[in-house]
């Protein structure tokens, strides 16, 4: 592939990463309706149903090992991009515009009514003026704010985000220099970029390793959000995880049937770990590559659901938390509850965004 086919793939706009965000926040519904029939105290979910599904404990596990790299992935090439058409400060001023100022604001109008919802489904009989004075307390130390203290819930990852992309200035600077240009063509051409990505798999075993904030280890998610980066600055990488595509997915399903049924057969907490972070990056590759060959649609659909896919992930759980809240006591099956609470969160946040 010649540098002029390379600089020419780099200015088409990448649809298919439109594409895969906005199914990525879409996703969130039914994988937080699946928590509130996950009976597990572990499992954080501000309304649960008396009823515990084994399907959907499994389901709602399938989708965790990837949508949240998946997040961050597309969240680091959308960073190149926007790098690429403005100045430094100008996209420090975006960042806090569009990440900071929403958390802050969800933080204060969002987060408060779910976990006041919580309390009441507990039982108590708190008044949301003193509901909302004891929320500003900080409670748990995980910050799940099951105990009506404190928490970021869902907003968790714009927060994590702004982090990262002020963080992650001082690598993509040194990154855009000619002489680090030159060295990274000069890696990728003697190691090729299959090697690469074996490597920055191993890397982020290990980091994996690190008990840093349970599931939300700050350290792994910024080296997938720099593997986002670090992937558009060279089409190769592209052309890789196009290839194997198909080899991700099989290699994928496997580690996905050990993780269901054999994990608790496995003595060794090295091979988990293994087995776990090899699902996750195989599944999240997978779906970089089939999504690259078959999301190019760039139509009035991809552009509306685009521009509602952020207030649709900062309004999603307000709305989940009410709707759970009243259907789990009809007197109805599992899996009608659990359509329902679906279509009533897509159709009513669709609704409070077109309003908002």
């Amino acid at each position: 592939m010649t540098t002029e086919t390379i600089s020419n793939l780099k200015n088409t706009r990448r649809t298919d990463l439109d594409w895969l965000r906005v199914l990525a926040v879409l996703l969130l519904v039914p994988f937080h309706s699946a928590l509130i029939f996950i009976a597990d105290p572990n499992v954080v979910m501000y309304v649960k149903d008396g009823v515990s599904s084994s399907f959907l404990n499994r389901f709602a596990g399938w989708i965790h090992q990837f949508h949240m790299p998946l997040l961050f992935y597309v969240s680091g090439a959308a960073t190149y991009f926007s790098l690429k058409k403005r100045k430094t400060g100008q996209y420090i001023k975006e960042r806090f515009l569009k990440l900071l100022i929403p958390a802050i604001s969800g933080l204060l109008l969002v987060i408060p009514p779910i976990t006041y919802i919580a309390q009441i489904a507990k039982g108590n009989s708190l008044t949301y003026w003193q509901h909302f004075t004891n929320f500003w307390q900080l409670g748990n130390a995980d910050l799940t704010g099951m105990d009506g203290k404190f928490t970021p819930a869902h907003l968790w990852f714009l927060l994590f985000l702004f982090v990262f992309s002020l963080v992650g200035l001082l690598f993509f600077s040194l990154l855009k220099k000619d002489k680090s240009m030159e060295l990274f063509q000069r890696i990728i051409d003697k190691t090729g970029s299959s090697v690469i990505i074996l490597v920055l798999f191993v890397l982020l075993t290990s980091v994996a390793n690190l008990n840093i904030l349970g599931d939300k280890n700050p350290v792994y998610y910024f080296l997938i959000f720099f593997c986002g980066y670090l992937f558009m600055m060279d089409d190769r990488f592209q052309h890789t995880i196009d290839k194997y595509a198909w080899l991700f997915l099989a290699t994928g399903i496997s580690c996905e049937i050990i993780r269901q049924f054999s994990y608790s057969f496995i003595s060794s907490g090295t091979v988990v770990l293994i087995l776990s972070n090899l699902n996750r990056w195989m599944w999240l590759l997978c779906i970089l590559g089939l999504g690259h060959r078959s999301l190019k649609a760039n139509n009035r659909v991809l552009k509306s659901l685009s521009s509602a896919s952020f207030p649709f992930y900062i309004f999603h759980l307000l709305l989940n938390t009410i709707a759970g809240f009243y259907i789990i006591k009809l007197p109805i099956g599992t899996g009608t509850k659990y359509s329902l609470i679906v279509v009533f969160t897509i159709l009513s946040t669709f609704l409070v965004y077109g309003f908002v």
